[in-house]
């Protein structure tokens, strides 16, 4: 099953907040409105109240004992002055039947009390209306006064309180969220750059992470990551060792053993005897390469590499310094072995970065065959320094370039009686200085090129992480 990715602590955390954030601008939003709008209403409803008041006290019993309501055309005129809303008015007899204004206004069913005027809302000539019923006395009796009056002002009074309110509101939300999101990234970036650091290492570098810089947080997982990086040290320290005491070990006996087997094919008489020897004395030398190799890989294992083994060194030296090992090599084996050096600065490890260029040359003859051209080069350019040893031998196919890096694979029906190793420490060496390796088609597509390369460094110290 496909791993779903976790989510990452800051979006846990603006999560864990952002809910929190969302509650608090919505009991503002609610508090803008109580504290804004309803005070607001309350005060349009105290202005209908008090109209109402006065209408009632037009309400009155003529000499004749009737009910009348003596409100003067001015007066209508005023109270029905609103650009806005439009307004109604009735007045209502003993048995609350209107008698005069807006008779199709209708008395609420709910009980009014006298002297307490009732605000409710309700419908007229098709809207939506706010509306105050009062009762005044008529002689043994009440009368009463209903006053309606659409809501467009308040509906644009709430319209605009909440614009008003609501629209910083949001804009605070926005603002808020935005700093959150920075805050909480600015907070964590600690982490991050803990992170980062870890990620840059190579697997060589096995050197605590110094907690000073850690905030107490995060503390005990560097304290953690530090343990286990002593505990990988210490365990690579002690495979180094034994890689190196087990190979020098070796290399004693197997070069009295491959004396002891020369003088024999020196005596020996016998062609049975002599072919016997000659594969004893192969395998004998095979063993001794083997020991050597095992040595390198000691050599660049993690806990191996030394900071001040690091120096400035030009490969084009290196490489001519090898020429009296291996030029007698190739004439024995029938190769044509040759030298294109150009002067390439290195920081590195001189050592290892010789023993990468003879596994190179021990490869090129062991597979390259009778009569191979073998090339080594060296030379840089403004971005890399590198060299490369290039045989004009069967080559490996491209599909196997990756394969045969792997510690103790060889190419299926491989003629040479190589073990494996030489290719995967030249990619240890290559990765311990930081350095690119390649294997490509060989000069013409005949045979194979591999070439190390070698980023410009401003320092020797920048070239090997010490582990």
């Amino acid at each position: 099953m496909p791993q779903v990715p976790s989510a990452s602590l800051r979006q846990r955390l603006a999560l864990i907040l952002l809910p929190s954030l969302v509650v608090l601008l919505v009991v503002s939003g609610v508090l803008q409105y109580l504290l804004g709008v309803r005070p607001m209403l309350h005060e349009f409803d105290r202005a209908m109240m008090d109209v109402a008041v006065t209408l009632a006290d037009r309400v009155s019993i003529n000499d004749q004992a009737e009910i009348i309501f003596d409100l003067s055309d001015e007066a209508e005129t005023l109270l029905k002055a609103d650009n806005v809303d439009h307004v109604w008015y009735a007045a209502f007899d003993d048995e609350m039947r209107p008698f005069a204004g807006a008779r199709e206004l209708v008395w609420p069913s709910t009980k009014v009390v006298r002297g307490q005027p009732y605000v409710y809302d309700t419908t007229f000539a098709g809207e939506n209306v706010r509306a105050v019923a009062t009762k005044v006395t008529c002689g043994a009796a009440d009368c009463g006064i209903v006053l309606a009056e659409t809501t467009h002002k308040r509906s644009r009074l709430i319209r605009d309180v909440l614009l008003s309110a609501l629209l910083p509101v949001l804009l605070l939300g926005l603002g808020a969220v935005a700093l959150l999101w920075i805050g909480i990234g600015r907070g964590l970036s600690p982490l991050v750059a803990l992170s980062r650091e870890i990620g840059r290492r190579s697997p060589r570098e096995l050197s605590a992470i110094d907690p000073a810089s850690t905030p107490a947080e995060a503390l005990p997982l560097v304290l953690a990551v530090n343990r286990l990086m002593a505990q990988l040290d210490e365990s690579a320290s002690a495979q180094q060792r034994f890689l190196a005491t087990a190979a020098h070990q070796l290399r004693t006996p197997l070069a009295g053993l491959q004396s002891q087997i020369e003088l024999a094919l020196i005596e020996a008489k016998d062609d049975s005897d002599r072919q016997a020897l000659a594969d004893i004395h192969a395998s004998a030398i095979r063993s001794a390469r083997l020991a050597v190799q095992l040595l390198s890989l000691a050599r660049v294992e993690p806990g191996a590499s030394r900071a001040d083994a690091v120096v400035t060194c030009d490969l084009s030296k290196l490489a001519g310094e090898l020429a009296d090992e291996w030029v007698p090599r190739a004439l024995a084996r029938e190769a044509d072995l040759g030298f294109e050096l150009t002067p390439a600065s290195v920081a590195g490890d001189p050592l290892l970065l010789r023993e990468m260029m003879a596994n190179l040359l021990h490869n090129a003859l062991e597979y390259g065959g009778k009569g191979c051209h073998i090339t080594l080069r060296t030379g840089g350019n403004e971005t890399c320094v590198w060299f490369e040893v290039a045989d004009s031998g069967p080559g490996i196919p491209a599909d196997m370039r990756g394969k045969v890096l792997e510690r103790f694979v060889r190419l299926p029906n491989s003629q040479g009686g190589g073990s494996g190793l030489g290719l995967a420490i030249v990619k240890d060496i290559a990765e311990s200085h930081h350095a690119k390796l390649e294997l490509l088609d060989g000069d013409g597509g005949v045979g194979l090129t591999v070439r190390v390369s070698f980023p410009v460094q401003d320092s020797p110290s920048a070239s090997i992480k010490a582990a």
